[in-house]
This record gives C-alpha cells, structure tokens and sequence, in this order.
C-alpha cells in the first residue's frame, strides 16, 4: 500500500515530537550543499493529538505561529521523513495556517562561526581554527563548532569519516562568517566535501524524537557502481535536459580582503577553448571579499573555472515515488540510471547523481548532476 503523508510539529532543540498536525496542502525540496524549505497548510478544524492533545486546534496553531525558528516541521512519508527543519513564516488566515520552513543549512546561516566566550568577535580568542585535518574533517569540524555552546546543541548524529588530512582553515570572528557560508563555500573547492543532513524519526515507548543524520562526503557521497533504476513509462514520468552557456568563462577572478592596489586576488585561466576559435570570457567570483589568504583564493579561482569552462548541461527527472524505487530507498548524492528508449538526446539510458529533490502534487522532480557539454 501506499504511505499517506503526515506531518508532525517538534522542538528543534531537543527533537521532541510535540503533536500531529493534519494539512491540505504540502510542497517541499532538498538539495545536496544548499537550503532547503517546505510549505505546510494546515486547516484551522484540525485535531491535535500528543503532548498539545487537550488544545483547540485554533490555539495550536497560534502556539506554534508564536514559536517561530523554536518549534518544526518533519514531513513523513510512512516510516520515511522526507524532510524536517525549523518553522520560520506563518500566514494564519481564517480557515488555515500556512506554515513555511528552512532546512538546517537555513540555521547554520543565522549562526557565527566563532568562539562565543570570547563574546567580541573581534577578540583573537573568538578564532576557529581548525588544522590537521581532511576537507571533510574540516566541515564536522564547522558543524560540532556551531552545535557546542550554551543552548546550540542540536539532535545530531555524525557518520564516520576520515578526520586526519593536510589542510587548515582560519575563521577570524571579526569576519563574522557563518557557519553555513563556510559549509557552502568548503564544498566549492576542488575536492570539497558534498555534505547532508537527513532526517530520521526515532520511536520509543516514551514518545517520539526527529533526528539528523550529518552525512559529509570524501568528497562526495554516493556510490557511482551502485545506481539506482528508474523505467522510462513506469517510475519514471518524464527526462528533460537544459544546455546553459550564460556562466562559461576563460578567465575568472576571486577579489579577497583589501584595497585599490592592496587588494588580494586569486585567479586562474584557460586558453583550451580559444584556442579553437571561442572568444575570451571573463567572469569574477565576489564571495570571498574578507579571505586574505591567496592560496585559498586560487582555489576558489580554479574551482570556479573548473566548473565553468564548457557550457552546462543540467538534466531533471520526474518520478513517481510509489512506485519502485520508491521513496525512501535512495538519498541525496545517490546515483541513478534512466532508462529511456526512443529519446533523441540519450543513447540508451543515462547514469546521473541526484543533486536535489522536490515534492509537487504527488511527484519528484529530481535535479540530476550538472555536467559540462564537450564541445
């Protein structure tokens, strides 16, 4: 049988399952390294049932509009949590509340990677540091930095990756970085680690707790060997493919911390496709304005380039997930093959890693990985 959706309302910090909330309308999506949201409505004449049982429905909802970032949404599917995250808009209306929420990305954006007990950003005790370890090592390392003080604590659980490795990073407290821009930008370099927070639900004789399961890639997750099937006229709706030029460049520049001719830069080049007749583009990457470190701007320049020097074809799925496989039986980063027969643009079936997922309307549109088009 098909699993129906059901959508339960926790508390962020500790996880708790508070109440089951009923809904008429539900959208949500997921994205390997980026934010995540989802949208709940929930019908004014719903019932409660749980910690919040002996509440009207009406002062439910109005308890959770006025707990915004502390309260949640997990969307399950079954036994399956499709998505979970903190609560962050809320349109009460007459006969519904329409709940709208980020995923933890969206959190770790509204948190400093700094010490805290230095209290002054700028004091030189407020410095991360982290050296001797794996690019995948380092972004752990940013999560437990950010989950560590006085009421941060997340209900998180780490899965094992290599820690030890070669490189280092500096976080000056007076740059006021935060936790998820340096998540985000780790994972643009070469070899960056892909990273995920996926959500379980844990059951218990006492009540029910949402989880994240903090999965960061070597340096990505997934297992190319391993693909996952979907039949073209089954599972699979439809395959749609975009080829985007708008970004290609040549040349590209990553201006970092100072001024006029003090200004650092890192930069990097390629003359492969002049060389056969395309003209020279230029492009500049301003993420990085307060890095004075011009070893990492270089490699910000390089990954930048790397990614951009061809122009890139983005391919998109849409699959039905009642039907094998299923919901629940593959994870962002996980590689899938398409079998299609008749396609004009596929020569038998293509093998792509999935980079996103969202929910409309019964179906999953599934962002497939981004490839440059040889040329």
């Amino acid at each position: 049988m098909t699993p129906e959706y059901e959508v339960r309302v926790f508390d962020i910090r500790s996880g708790t399952v508070l109440a089951e909330l009923g809904w008429s309308d539900i959208s949500w999506d997921r994205s390997l390294n980026d934010r995540e949201s989802a949208q709940v409505t929930c019908p004014i004449d719903i019932t409660g049932r749980g910690a919040w049982s002996d509440l009207s429905s009406a002062s439910m909802l109005r308890g959770i509009s006025t707990g915004l970032w502390r309260f949640g949404l997990a969307i399950l599917w079954g036994n399956y949590v499709c998505w979970a995250g903190p609560i962050v808009t809320a349109k009460p209306g007459v006969a519904s509340v329409q709940f709208g929420a980020t995923g933890l990305l969206g959190l770790f954006n509204r948190r400093r990677l700094m010490v805290y007990g230095a209290v002054d950003p700028a004091a030189a005790s407020a410095t991360v540091r982290f050296t001797g370890r794996s690019l995948a090592g380092i972004a752990q390392g940013i999560v437990q930095q950010s989950t560590a003080e006085y009421g941060r604590a997340l209900p998180l659980d780490y899965l094992p990756i290599t820690l030890e490795g070669e490189h280092e990073r500096t976080y000056n407290g007076y740059d006021y970085k935060s936790a998820g821009e340096a998540l985000t930008q780790l994972s643009e370099v070469i070899d960056g680690p892909d990273f995920a927070f996926d959500p379980i639900l844990v059951r218990t004789d006492a009540d029910e707790r949402i989880r994240w399961q903090v999965r960061i890639g070597e340096p990505r997750l997934g297992d190319k060997k391993r693909p996952i099937t979907w039949d073209y006229g089954t599972s699979l709706r439809e395959l749609e493919m975009d080829i985007d030029g708008s970004s290609m460049t040549s040349y590209v520049a990553v201006p970092g911390d100072g001024q006029e001719n003090a200004k650092i830069f890192g930069t990097a080049y390629t003359n492969e496709l002049v060389d056969l007749g395309w003209p020279p583009l230029e492009d500049v990457n301003s993420e990085h304005s307060s890095n004075s470190n011009r070893t990492q701007l270089n490699s910000y320049a390089a990954a930048h380039l790397a990614a951009h020097k061809r122009p890139l074809v983005s391919w998109s799925a849409t699959v039905d997930p009642a039907l094998e496989p299923r919901l629940g039986t593959w994870r962002l980063g996980d590689w899938g093959r398409f079998d299609v027969s008749g396609h004009p643009m596929v020569d038998g079936a293509l093998t792509s890693r999935i980079t996103a997922v969202s929910y409309r309307q019964g179906l999953l549109d599934l962002t497939l990985t981004t490839t440059m088009q040889e040329v």
